[in-house]
């Protein structure tokens, strides 16, 4: 059986629990054989957490299927993209996300994806209420289906889930994509790599018009790996037939809270 590997990025992990247990919990529930590599960013808290996590886990069945990194000091999220990929490569899973910690899985998110991936496209994204501003609009739900509503309740997701899936199954639209959720065959990961060790260029210092980037540990890096992949006629895409729902900057705070982000009530 295919094996799809969540990297799932945690800072703060009491503070933000029900957004990562949400995650995680969504993932497990919608994804057959799948893995979560959790990766902590050196939360203060977590030691207590930790059991936390442990006992969530334990109290979904899926133990056996998360796996853990937990670093001492702060690196942000490019070192924990990395980390947790070169774990997904060590697992030999076949598929890999590297995504954040505050999405919510839909039924059938992976199956336009997995078959984008299998025909022709690198690295993939979903449709999103929240994506970010790299794909240009191209990933916003609101665009492919007249069900949508702002909200994450359960049978709200997924009714919107079913409609774009039998609209657009098969509509992929060849893109750069955004960075909260990108998906790629573990063997892409691999040959796309930005040196031996690392996926992405851990330090991104300057954006491609020479700017100062003031966050260099944590942005750009899906904007630097998609240029140098293209180089490598590697392409992306959206899939319109996949939905991430997506909370959108709960880690950096309402300054980047911007169109549909949303908060758990």
């Amino acid at each position: 059986m295919l094996t799809i590997g969540f990297v799932c990025p945690t800072y703060q992990a009491h503070e933000l629990h029900a957004y990562t247990e949400r995650a995680i919990s969504s993932f497990f529930k919608t994804t057959p054989n799948g893995v979560v590599i959790l990766a902590d960013d050196a939360s203060p808290d977590w030691d207590s957490y930790k059991l936390k996590l442990d006992a969530f886990c334990s109290g979904l069945g899926v133990s056996d299927r998360l796996r853990v990194i937990h670093f001492e000091s702060g690196g942000k999220l490019t070192r924990s993209w990395n980390s947790g990929l070169r774990m997904a490569t060590h697992l030999k899973l076949d598929y890999a996300i590297a995504g954040n910690n505050d999405i919510v899985f839909t039924p059938k998110w992976y199956a336009g994806l997995l078959h984008a991936l299998n025909n022709g496209y690198d690295l993939v994204g979903p449709l999103s209420n929240a994506p970010g501003v790299t794909a240009k609009g191209v990933q916003e739900i609101r665009h492919y289906t007249d069900k949508y509503l702002l909200s994450d309740n359960p049978s709200t997701l997924n009714k919107i889930a079913e409609d774009i899936y039998t609209r657009h199954l098969g509509k992929v639209i060849e893109t750069p994509i955004n960075g909260f959720f990108q998906m790629a065959k573990v063997s892409s990961w691999v040959a796309g790599k930005y040196n031996k060790s690392d996926f992405y260029r851990p330090v991104n210092k300057f954006t491609s018009k020479g700017r100062v980037n003031h966050t260099p540990l944590m942005t750009l890096n899906e904007d630097e790996l998609q240029g140098r992949w293209r180089k490598l006629n590697m392409k992306s895409a959206v899939v319109c037939s996949s939905y991430i729902f997506h909370y959108r900057a709960v880690s950096r705070g309402d300054k980047y809270k911007k169109g549909d982000a949303f908060r758990i009530k």
